[in-house]
């Protein structure tokens, strides 16, 4: 505590030139007749406000052109297979009404938590169980799967 005060009177005395404490003979002396000078010190901050005055555009995925889903598998089954759940096209890779091939439809079914379904070749699957792979396709990846000519 006192060397607390000690360094307190002896920077206060040093930055005022008041005093100057001699802790050996315990009295204060006065200052030095030369004055110290302190600087105040000032700074500066500039903070960039121009995020305010800017206006954010969030681009949203565009919807299929189609009014309804059920609409747009119309136009795929009819595209693909003429609307024939059991077609299967000329070099056996393609298959169903929405002309799945085997690897994708695995895929999808396990996604839906339809494990019956893989391994199950999509033009035996049942009309609905079709549909409703292609509809788990649609939800994923949009009408990429068909070409986007039923958008």
């Amino acid at each position: 505590m006192i060397k607390y005060l000690m360094v307190t009177m002896i920077s206060a005395a040093a930055l005022m030139g008041l005093l100057i404490y001699d802790h050996n003979a315990n009295t204060a002396k006065a200052a030095p007749t030369t004055t110290t000078t302190v600087a105040p010190t000032t700074t500066s901050t500039t903070i960039d406000l121009s995020f305010l005055n800017t206006t954010t555009t969030t681009t949203q995925p565009k919807p299929p052109q189609t009014t309804n889903v059920d609409e747009f598998f119309e136009c795929v089954r009819w595209r693909e297979s003429r609307g024939d759940y059991t077609a299967v096209n000329p070099t056996g890779t393609f298959m169903g009404a929405y002309q799945i091939y085997q690897g994708g439809w695995d895929a999808y079914a396990a996604r839906i938590d339809r494990h019956d379904l893989i391994g199950t070749q999509p033009h035996t699957a049942t009309p609905a169980d079709q549909d409703a792979v292609a509809l788990a396709m649609y939800n994923d990846l949009g009408a990429k799967p068909w070409g986007g000519a039923c958008q």
